[in-house]
């Protein structure tokens, strides 16, 4: 991975540990929120004919679309003291709608198709963990609060592909198609978090950079030619980019309601795509890219202890 961004994440964290250590016997003032809503997803990949890159420089590419999910999230954050803010959450999506295209090709920059199949990608999960403390900035009589943070995140994509159907050559559907494809980002991040506090509403907002390790699994269930469960694996250094909305409307001390929106846009380097045959042998090529982002829509209740 990259050591640059890791080496000045590690200082970043230090100062948090030991502010949280000043921290450790004062008041804490949790809020625990549980929200659920509509999430959509897209994630793409492809390889090149060799490991330099080459011949051709994309040789096949796979696209999962309009990926659409339930989503349901839990979160937790907490005030220790005046200064410390610590926060995390964890949410699970289950997919009920979406596409796969899976296109093969002969040229240089998607050029001489020679395969492509249109498939459903309608069941699967989705999980995102993440954790964070932060410094809490307030000028005084303000009602903004500052909060320089680090973290780590954790983000799964277990995807399929199923119903075939075979676009070129025009073959039309075919049967027996049930393949996975299982992504895993995982790494360290570092952010700023804005609380705008009002009489009844307060309006919270994330932005977060991420540093990723990426690893994926795949089963091509209809090659035989391939090792099963796992045909192939790929490995990746990656970064992305997390925003989030928070808006929350108090009832009382204790209860609020509101919504929340979320954003998360990563991408990897070039990396391995490493494959497994079925006579026990394995091959190597270049994975040039993994692209993955999101969206949610989701309603919510808070409750603070």
């Amino acid at each position: 991975m990259r050591p640059g961004p890791r080496k000045l994440l590690l200082p970043i964290a230090l100062f948090f540990l030991f502010a949280f250590a000043a921290n450790a016997g004062a008041e804490i003032k949790p809020e625990f929120k549980l929200s659920a809503g509509y999430r959509s997803d897209e994630l793409k990949w492809n390889i090149a004919g060799d490991s330099s890159g080459c011949c051709p420089n994309t040789l096949s590419e796979l696209q999962w679309t309009d990926i659409r999910s339930f989503n349901v999230k839990a979160s937790m954050n907490a005030d220790i003291g005046k200064r410390i803010y610590t926060k995390a959450y964890a949410d699970y999506g289950f997919i009920f709608a979406g596409d796969n295209q899976d296109s093969d090709y002969a040229g240089d920059d998607r050029t001489l198709e020679f395969s492509r199949s249109d498939n459903s990608a309608d069941s699967g999960d989705l999980y995102d963990l993440s954790a964070g403390i932060g410094y809490i900035i307030r000028p005084r009589r303000s009602n903004v609060a500052l909060i320089p943070m680090v973290g780590y995140s954790y983000h799964k994509q277990d995807l399929t592909i199923t119903d075939g159907f075979q676009t070129w050559p025009p073959y039309g559907p075919f049967d027996g198609l049930d393949s996975s494809y299982d992504a895993l980002w995982k790494g360290p991040w570092a952010g700023l978090d804005f609380k705008f506090l009002f009489d009844k509403w307060t309006i919270s907002t994330a932005f977060e950079y991420h540093l990723a390790d990426y690893y994926a699994e795949a089963n091509w269930n209809l090659r035989d030619d391939f090792e099963h469960p796992k045909s192939f694996e790929h490995e990746a250094d990656g970064d992305g980019f997390v925003a989030s909305i928070n808006a929350d409307y108090k009832f009382n001390e204790r209860t609020s309601a509101g919504f929340v929106v979320d954003y998360q846009d990563f991408h990897t380097e070039p990396g391995i795509d490493r494959t497994f045959f079925s006579d026990g042998t394995e091959s190597e090529t270049r994975l040039n890219e993994v692209v993955w982002y999101s969206y949610s829509f989701l309603l919510s209740l808070k409750y603070a202890f």
